[in-house]
């Protein structure tokens, strides 16, 4: 309701019941003839509908908490009940469709659109689930709001109480993941500044004027090449001044494990490397180093200027693919061996440095297996 409002195309479409969601939701795929899967654990299910997507379907219910930060107790309620289990007043809202056909809007979600405001339903909410206050940051940044004055004490609060120690580091690196994934992250981490929310996810976290400047040059970098960067970029970039101890602090607090959590701690050595080539290093002499495209994309942003762009054109290079391969060298009747490989190699730098176009790759690499490349 809250994308329908404001004339978005909504994300994903939900459907509650009060009654058997399951039986309800089966009935309604026969119905339309569509395929459905029933979720009998959490008592949901999902309808697969051409040409509308996915459509949820879930018993409406109402949520306790044991404890702040704690996974919710489940169990059946009115539809008004569930309402009140949402995060922020602009959602929610629902669009009654029988007997009639009414807005349901008990905490004046849509009057909070209009004042463009990211409103909590209730004083416990950041404490219940303290995520939320991350949730707060990624809804205001994504629509341009402002969070409400009294969400602000309510946060603060959530954080003076300790409420943000009991969010396990998978939660915590899911909601970074959530906001690093959307547009304008500087106006991200701005927000995360002015709630506290930086010092939630670790107090040495820069708030130098600079760091800004350099997630928007970061921001631009990944928009120009998709596919080569991650929500890791933006992590990079804010941790760029951490020692090795604080980013490993940050590492487990995250529970940033494997390839992750490898490239944020050789972050530090990938980027002196990197810069101690100097501005003049080509495209492929920077990729010799192997660089993830989120580690060079990083030290693009961070450094700045003509070496920044000169690092950011290794970044385009990474993408760089040979039309031949072993069979075309074999077949011109070079001899099988270690020079084949080393010839390709040649060739890939000689692309990665834009001396030779694509239709030169052979001719280039039959010299350089008889040792004539220049």
């Amino acid at each position: 309701m809250r994308d329908l409002l404001l004339g978005r195309s909504p994300v994903d479409l939900d459907m509650v019941v009060e009654g058997d969601a399951p039986a309800f939701a089966r009935r309604l795929a026969r119905a339309l003839d569509v395929p459905v899967r029933v979720h009998e654990r959490f008592g949901t299910a999902t309808l697969q509908i051409p040409g509308t997507g996915a459509l949820d379907v879930a018993r409406s219910r109402r949520e306790t908490y044991t404890g702040p930060g704690a996974l919710p107790r489940v169990e059946p309620a009115p539809v008004a009940e569930d309402l009140g289990r949402r995060d922020f007043t602009v959602n929610a809202m629902a669009l009654e469709l029988a007997p009639g056909r009414r807005l349901l809007d008990p905490f004046g979600g849509k009057a909070d659109l209009a004042r463009r405001v990211v409103r909590m339903l209730h004083s416990q909410s950041a404490v219940d689930d303290p995520t939320r206050a991350f949730r707060a940051a990624r809804y205001a940044n994504r629509l341009g709001f402002r969070v409400d004055s009294r969400t602000r004490r309510w946060i603060a609060r959530a954080s003076e109480s300790g409420a943000f120690g009991a969010v396990s580091g998978d939660r915590l690196r899911r909601e970074l993941r959530l906001l690093f994934s959307e547009e304008n992250r500087a106006g991200a981490v701005a927000l995360l500044r002015d709630l506290g929310l930086d010092r939630v996810i670790d107090p040495a976290l820069p708030r130098e004027a600079s760091v800004l400047p350099r997630m928007r040059r970061a921001e631009a970098i990944s928009a120009r090449h998709p596919g080569e960067t991650s929500w890791l970029l933006f992590l990079l970039v804010w941790t760029s001044g951490f020692d090795d101890s604080a980013r490993e602090r940050l590492s487990r607090r995250l529970s940033l494990t494997g390839e992750e959590g490898g490239r944020l701690r050789a972050w530090p050595a990938v980027f002196e490397a990197l810069r101690a080539g100097g501005p003049d290093q080509s495209p492929s002499t920077i990729l010799a180093h192997e660089p993830s495209g989120d580690a060079l994309a990083a030290a693009a942003a961070t450094v700045g200027g003509a070496f920044g762009r000169r690092l950011e054109s290794a970044l385009g290079a990474r993408r760089t693919r040979l039309t031949i391969g072993g069979r075309d060298l074999l077949g011109a009747g070079v001899p099988a061996g270690r020079g084949i490989g080393e010839a390709l190699e040649a060739t890939l730098s000689a692309r990665r440095n834009g001396k030779i176009s694509p239709r030169e790759e052979l001719a280039f690499a039959l010299a350089a297996a008889r040792g004539e490349a220049p």
